[in-house]
C-alpha cells in the first residue's frame, strides 16, 4: 500500500512537472533601445524582419539581431515567431543565399552582446531572456501584449 501510494505521488509529481515545463521556460523579451519609438510590433512584422524583409515600424527600419544558432533562446524564438525548427531555418537561409537574396540577420554570441547592440545600434531589434534586460533597452509589446502578460508566449526552449 505504501509503495503504491509512493508511486502514485511520484507519478503525479512527474505529470505536474511536465505540465509546467513550458511555464518554467524563460520568457524571451523583444527589445529595442531605450527611448525608441518602437513600443509595439506585430508578430508578422517580426517574422518578416527576421526572415530578411525590410520592415519599418513607428518610422524606424528594423535591423534584427539573433542569438547564436542552437541556443535555447534562438530555438524558442525561431519556433514561436518564425514557425520553423533549427533545420528549417538553416535550409531557409541556404535557399535565400542560392537565390542571391538578403543574408540572415547577424547572430551575436551572448545576451550581453545583444543588449549592447540593441541599446546602441539605430533600429536594432532583438530578444533576450527577461532576466537579461538592462536599463539601456526597452521591452517591446508583441501584437499589443507585454511580456509580463500571461498570454505572452515567446519562450526559450
Amino acid at each position: 500500500m505504501k509503495s503504491t501510494l509512493a508511486i502514485l505521488i511520484m507519478g503525479l509529481c512527474l505529470v505536474l512537472r511536465g505540465g509546467s515545463a513550458l511555464a518554467d521556460g524563460k520568457k524571451l523579451v523583444v527589445v529595442v533601445a531605450k527611448g525608441s519609438p518602437v513600443t509595439n510590433v506585430s508578430r508578422g512584422d517580426l517574422k518578416r524582419a527576421f526572415t530578411g524583409e525590410s520592415v519599418s515600424v513607428a518610422g524606424k527600419t528594423l535591423v534584427p539581431f539573433n542569438a547564436n544558432p542552437g541556443t535555447p533562446e534562438r530555438t524558442g524564438f525561431d519556433q514561436a515567431v518564425l514557425g520553423m525548427s533549427p533545420d528549417e531555418v538553416g535550409r531557409y537561409w541556404v535557399d535565400r543565399k542560392v537565390r542571391g537574396q538578403s543574408a540572415a540577420p547577424r547572430s551575436l554570441p551572448s545576451a550581453a552582446h545583444i543588449a549592447k547592440v540593441a541599446a546602441k545600434f539605430p533600429g536594432a531589434i532583438s530578444y533576450l531572456p527577461e532576466d537579461q534586460i538592462t536599463s539601456d533597452i526597452q521591452p517591446v509589446q508583441v501584437d499589443g501584449v507585454p511580456y509580463t502578460d500571461g498570454h505572452y508566449n515567446i519562450v526559450a526552449q
